[in-house]
């Protein structure tokens, strides 16, 4: 068994500051000949931090030491650093809607992703529609995508899904009226970090530390905002589903859960008439959407059945 190192970045892409992460026993990124490299795209909220035991676990049970996860998050999902902060790239105060995250996922991927690599894709949630929108593109663009794995995806009908008609009026109402989301939020911003850890974990229970920390992480405005934001461009952008999400071809795998609220069991049995019954897996284990809070190792072990 090998150990799992870690490394957190702040970098600019396409002119913005973005976090992310990179895992595996060897971070020497100049080595990268013929290396195989898992990139995971979150969800909403997207911080790429929520994904490190998943990350943890799928290395481990793919086994190989040279393999690297990666993990990048979502433009203001995350709080910058204060010395970040004063740049205003991006601007403390900007939103970002579904399809500035597309732009965004692309053009991280291009700049970090090796094409001498192998590259397995995880989109998790609306994470899988990001992922499906860009694939092809890289494709094109010469990089090897071996797999894409879309988890419990977002990829159609979001507003008729139980909880987009729960969540639709109160997210329109909060985008809508920014100031009062802006007055509401400001508060936990002046909460020290350590008293949001501690009601997180009082909140989350047995989580894992990463999901904890990263919870702790939502205590800021600007998060919060583009959070709302996002959430409820998804609910009006992602509607009827549409067939180029596919172009990728076989390449694609589809994991539902059975008790999703955002992506209901019909879904999935819809999507095994668009492609082969093979492509769609449903889950046996119980798992929830948000999977990565108390299902990471679970879900990791199915992944691996369908890569070997």
């Amino acid at each position: 068994m090998f150990s799992i190192l870690r490394s957190v970045e702040h970098a600019l892409v396409s002119g913005r500051w973005t976090r992310f992460s990179v895992m595996g026993a060897d971070l020497n990124l100049e080595n990268d000949d013929k290396r195989v490299v898992f990139m995971m795209i979150p969800g909403n909220p997207g911080n790429e931090g929520y994904y490190e035991e998943f990350g943890r676990h799928l290395l481990r049970n793919y086994g190989n030491s040279k393999a690297l996860f990666y993990t990048v998050s979502h433009l203001n999902h995350v709080p910058l650093p204060t010395e970040l902060r004063q740049t205003n790239s991006p601007s403390e105060c900007e939103r970002f809607r579904l399809e500035d995250q597309v732009s965004h996922k692309l053009e991280f991927c291009r700049q970090f992703l090796p094409k001498s690599a192998r590259i397995l894709f995880l989109g998790h949630s609306i994470g899988s529609y990001m992922m499906l929108r860009i694939l092809p593109k890289l494709i094109t663009d010469g990089y090897d995508v071996s797999r894409a794995f879309a988890l419990f995806p977002t990829v159609e009908r979001m507003a008729d899904a139980p909880n987009g008609r729960r969540l639709g009026s109160i997210l329109s109402f909060f985008d809508q009226n920014d100031w009062l989301t802006r007055i509401i939020a400001g508060g936990l911003e002046y909460l020290p970090r350590a008293f949001k850890s501690f009601l997180c974990r009082l909140h989350l229970g047995s989580a894992p530390e990463c999901i904890v920390s990263s919870a702790a992480e939502l205590g800021y405005s600007t998060v919060i905002r583009n959070i709302i934001h996002m959430s409820n461009d998804e609910l009006k952008t992602v509607c009827d589903f549409d067939e180029t999400l596919l172009k990728a071809g076989d390449v694609i795998h589809f994991y539902y859960g059975t008790t999703d609220g955002w992506c209901p069991l019909e879904y999935g049995e819809e999507m095994k008439k668009r492609i082969a019954a093979s492509q769609v897996t449903i889950d046996e284990h119980g798992c929830e959407h948000a999977f990565v809070i108390g299902e990471s190792a679970v879900m990791a072990r199915e992944l691996i059945k369908h890569i070997e």
